[in-house]
C-alpha cells in the first residue's frame, strides 16, 4: 500500500519537480557535435619556395620539413638540374615524400611509359598537368586534351601511376552555350584514369559553388591546393592577368576569407586524399610566410 504524501513530502516532491522542469526547459532541443575531423597530413607545392630552392635547394627542404610539413609535392623545375634519382635521394635524406608532382604537357602526351619510370622513381602516386598554354584553350581543345588525358592515363595506371589535372580559372570560362573547358574535361575523360587536383584559390577567382562541384562530381577530386584570398574576386572572374591577381587577392593560408572547412566538409563526396598549401608569391620570410600557413591547415577542423 502506498503511503499518502504528508504536507511537507509534497511541498518538497512540488519543489524538485519544478526544478527538473525548469531545467529541462533551459536545455536546447538539440547540440550540434563540436566539429572533429582535421588534416591529418599537410603537403607544400615546392612552387611556393622556387625563390629560396634557387638558393639553396636542400636547405629549403630541410626547412619545410623542420615547420612541420609532411610530403611535397613537386614541380618539373625541382628536377631539371638534377636526375630523379638524385632528387630522391636529397627527398630521402630530409625525410620528405612526394607522392606527387606537376610535370610538363608534353611528357604526359608523348612519352607516358617514361614518366611513370621518372614517378616510380620518385615515388610519386601522382604525375599532374597543370597548366594549358593560351592557344590550347578553345572548345576543341578541351576535346583533344581529354582524349589524350584518357590515353596516357591508361598507360600510367599500368604502372601504378595515376593522372591529374589541375585548374587555374580560364577553365570555367563559357567557351559558348554555357558550356565550360572544366565541363569537357570532367564529362569526356575516364573516371578510373583520370582525377583532379582542385585549386581552391583559383576556383573560387571564378565564381565557383564548389561544394556544388564536388557534389555533380563525386570521387573525381583527389588533391587540392590550399591558398587563401583576401578582397573581391568578382572583377577578375574573366581575367587572365594572373600577377595582378595573386598580388590583390592571394594570402597566407588563415589570413584571408576562403571557407576551406565548408568545402574539407564534403571529403566524402569529393575523394580529397591530398591537401597541399600553396603561395604563388609568398612574403619575405618564406619560413614565417610556410609555417602560417601550414598552422592554419592543422587548426581546421571540419
Amino acid at each position: 500500500m502506498t503511503r499518502p504524501l504528508n504536507p511537507i513530502d509534497r511541498r518538497q516532491f512540488l519543489g524538485a519537480s519544478g526544478a527538473l522542469l525548469l531545467a529541462a526547459a533551459c536545455q536546447p532541443a538539440s547540440v550540434a557535435p563540436a566539429a572533429s575531423n582535421q588534416i591529418s597530413k599537410v603537403g607544400l607545392q615546392t612552387y611556393t619556395l622556387r625563390e629560396a630552392l634557387a638558393e639553396d635547394f636542400v636547405g629549403t627542404f630541410e626547412m619545410i620539413k623542420d615547420v612541420g610539413y609532411d610530403f611535397v609535392e613537386l614541380n618539373g623545375r625541382n628536377f631539371t638540374d638534377r636526375t630523379p634519382s638524385e632528387l630522391r635521394q636529397i627527398l630521402d635524406g630530409v625525410g620528405l615524400p612526394a607522392p606527387a608532382s606537376h610535370v610538363d604537357y608534353n611528357s604526359v602526351a608523348d612519352t607516358p611509359e617514361q614518366l611513370a619510370e621518372t614517378a616510380a622513381t620518385l615515388g610519386c602516386n601522382y604525375v599532374i598537368v597543370p597548366w594549358l598554354a593560351d592557344d590550347q584553350r578553345g572548345a576543341d581543345d578541351y576535346k583533344r586534351h581529354a582524349a589524350m588525358m584518357n590515353r596516357s592515363g591508361e598507360i600510367l595506371a599500368a604502372s601504378n601511376v595515376r593522372l591529374a589535372y589541375h585548374n587555374h580559372q580560364f577553365e570555367f570560362f563559357d567557351l559558348g552555350g554555357g558550356q565550360t573547358g572544366m565541363d569537357t574535361l570532367l564529362a569526356e575523360t575516364d573516371p578510373a584514369r583520370v582525377f583532379f587536383e582542385i585549386d581552391l584559390f583559383w576556383a573560387a577567382v571564378a565564381g565557383i559553388d564548389i561544394p556544388a562541384l564536388f557534389a555533380a562530381h563525386p570521387g573525381r577530386f583527389k588533391l587540392c591546393h590550399i591558398k587563401d584570398m583576401s578582397g573581391d574576386p568578382a572583377p577578375y572572374a574573366n581575367s587572365i592577368d594572373f600577377g595582378t591577381i595573386v598580388q590583390e587577392l592571394m594570402v597566407n593560408v588563415g589570413e584571408g576569407t576562403l571557407p576551406f572547412e565548408t568545402y574539407f566538409a564534403e571529403n566524402d563526396v569529393s575523394g580529397l586524399e591530398y591537401f597541399i598549401a600553396e603561395h604563388d608569391n609568398p612574403p619575405r620570410p618564406f619560413r614565417q610566410s610556410i609555417q602560417t600557413s601550414y598552422d592554419a591547415v592543422k587548426a581546421m577542423r571540419f
